[in-house]
Formats: C-alpha cells, sequence, structure tokens
C-alpha cells in the first residue's frame, strides 16, 4: 500500500473512531437514569467481555502466552476503560453534559504528548506546542465559561472528568510502551474483563446495586458494549499499531465536536458559544498538530556529475 493510500484509509479510520466515541458520550446518557455509574459499567465491561469470548473461541483465536502479557493488558485495560469510563461516567451522573465532558478528555494528547517527550527524551517541536496550546485553550475556555455560569459544571463534575482523563492517558501510553502485540479481540477481551471485575467491586461497596431494568438502559447497555466497547476501542488498537503514541491521541481532540454535535438532537442539549469556539480552536489543534507531528521527507540523494562515471572495464 502506498503512503498515501495508507494515509487516507487512516484517516477514515480515525473519522469513524471519533464519530463512535464521541457517541459513548451520548450514550451513557440514556442509561444513567436507571443504574449507578458502577453497576452500569459492571453490566456494560462485563456484556463486552461475553461477547469477545464468543468471537475468540469461534474464531480460534490463539492466547498470549506469557503471563506478563495478561498483566500488561489486565493494568491497561484498568486505566484504559475502568478508571477512564468510571471518571467520565460520575460526571455525567452528577450534571455535566456530554459536550463538556468530552471537552475535557480532549485534553489527553497534551498529557500523552508530554508523557512520550519524557519518555523518549525527543526533541520537541514549537508548532506542536503551540497545537496542544491551542487545545488545552479550548478546554479552559469552555470549563471556565461553564462554572461561572449555571451550564451545570461544578467542581465534583470537574473532578470525576479529570479522573478519567488522567486513567486514559497513562492507559493508553502504558498500552503502547507495554504492547504485548495480541489480537485485538484478545486485548478487547482482557482490558474489559479486568475492568467489569473492578466496577463490579466499586458497585458492591459504594453503590445501592439498584438497577431499573428499562428499554433506554437496555438499548444504551447495548450500543456502549457493542458500538463502542467493541467497535470504537478496536479500531483504537489498530491505529496505535499503525501511528505514534501523541499522534493516536490527538485524535481525541475530535470527540467533544462529535459528542456535541449528536448530543444536540438526541438529548436536545445544544452547544453554547463558549462550546462552539472552543470546538473551532480544537479543530485548528489537530490539523496543526498533525502536521507538525509528521517526519520530514528525507532529502534526495545528489545526482552524479554528468560524465564522471568510470567504464566498468576500467574499474579496477
Amino acid at each position: 500500500m502506498s503512503g498515501k493510500n495508507k494515509s487516507l484509509k487512516v484517516s477514515l479510520i480515525a473519522l469513524v473512531f471519533v464519530t463512535i466515541y464521541g457517541s459513548g458520550f451520548v450514550g451513557g446518557r440514556f442509561g444513567l437514569p436507571y443504574a449507578e455509574p458502577f453497576a452500569y459499567l459492571a453490566i456494560r465491561f462485563g456484556g463486552t467481555a461475553v461477547v469477545l469470548f464468543a468471537c475468540i473461541l469461534c474464531l480460534r483465536i490463539p492466547w498470549p502466552r506469557t503471563r506478563s502479557a495478561y498483566v500488561h493488558l489486565a493494568l491497561s485495560g484498568i486505566l484504559l476503560q475502568g478508571v477512564f469510563s468510571t471518571g467520565v461516567f460520575y460526571a455525567l451522573y452528577y450534571g455535566m453534559t456530554p459536550a463538556v465532558s468530552a471537552l475535557i478528555i480532549a485534553l489527553q494528547p497534551i498529557l500523552v504528548w508530554l508523557m512520550v517527550s519524557v519518555a523518549t527524551a525527543r526533541k520537541v517541536r514549537p508548532l506542536s506546542v503551540l497545537a496542544l496550546a491551542g487545545g488545552l485553550a479550548g478546554v479552559a475556555l469552555t470549563v471556565y465559561q461553564g462554572l461561572a455560569s449555571s451550564s451545570g459544571l461544578t467542581l465534583t463534575n470537574v473532578a470525576f472528568d479529570f479522573l478519567g482523563l488522567a486513567g486514559l492517558s497513562t492507559g493508553q501510553f502504558y498500552y503502547q510502551m507495554k504492547n504485548p502485540g495480541t489480537h485485538p479481540l484478545v486485548n478487547g477481551f482482557l482490558q474489559s474483563g479486568s475492568s467489569a471485575v473492578v466496577m463490579l467491586v466499586g458497585a458492591l461497596v459504594f453503590e445501592t446495586g439498584v438497577v431499573h431494568w428499562t428499554r433506554d438502559l437496555v438499548l444504551s447497555e447495548l450500543w456502549m458494549s457493542v458500538g463502542v466497547s467493541i467497535g470504537a476501542l478496536s479500531l483504537l488498537f489498530v491505529l496505535m499499531r499503525s501511528e505514534s503514541a501523541d499522534r493516536v491521541a490527538s485524535y481525541f481532540y475530535g470527540v467533544p465536536i462529535a459528542a456535541g454535535l449528536i448530543a444536540w438532537p438526541m438529548v436536545g442539549q445544544r452547544p453554547t458559544l463558549s462550546e462552539v469556539v472552543g470546538f473551532a480552536v480544537i479543530v485548528a489543534s489537530i490539523v496543526l498538530f498533525n502536521r507538525s507531528s509528521r517526519a520530514p521527507a528525507p532529502a534526495p540523494a545528489p545526482a552524479a556529475p554528468v560524465g564522471t562515471e568510470v567504464p566498468a572495464a576500467d574499474r579496477s
């Protein structure tokens, strides 16, 4: 596959991933009125693990051969899915809108970029700094305006969303540093299964355990289990195999745009002016960051001077 075709394929995968992942911030809102966050997530990740386990058996996909692979996948899953989802769903549970929640999570590229830069001691490009700072400014603008108004933002739900941000960033970085190279379905099963266990413990310890099985809850769980946890995260694993950690993280800048556009018709949450400005700044940041992170094209080899070739018969 040529470089141009590969770049187009990656861009299409990233677009589909961002759209499905952004829908998760909205899909959760339909189920949370009928189940507390830990209970909701235990059902979601448990359902995901069951579906993936059946697929693995049917397709006869090999399991990891080393104990360390299981450990790395379980730990990255608890961070990437468990801690992240706990923070986001408790933020939504306490009144944060899906668009603003996704906007805070869009700070992930900055954290991953810092982790990668420190771990690899690589040279920092000024345009990358400018792009990531632009993304931070877009998020800060929205959060500041939201806390200053009656838009439903509180220190509690903002703190929970930042907890989710920390889990997603460290989970992605850890996975790409320790990637055991297993099949995406195996990755998803082990990560979802480990997260389901942690969520179940959280539900038993911190929540009432009351679940109201309504149509909205079932539809929400189905979409979050199959569409987001399997569909979106499988695409994320594909991106993490073909792109650097910071470039993959930059795609998360597009998630709040998808969440905001989906939330508008689905739950009637029209984006505010500050959110629209934040979205615009984020789009510009994605473009700038991706351009700045491209490796420079190799310089063409100098052409041999005309008339200086030595005939083969005269070479010693």
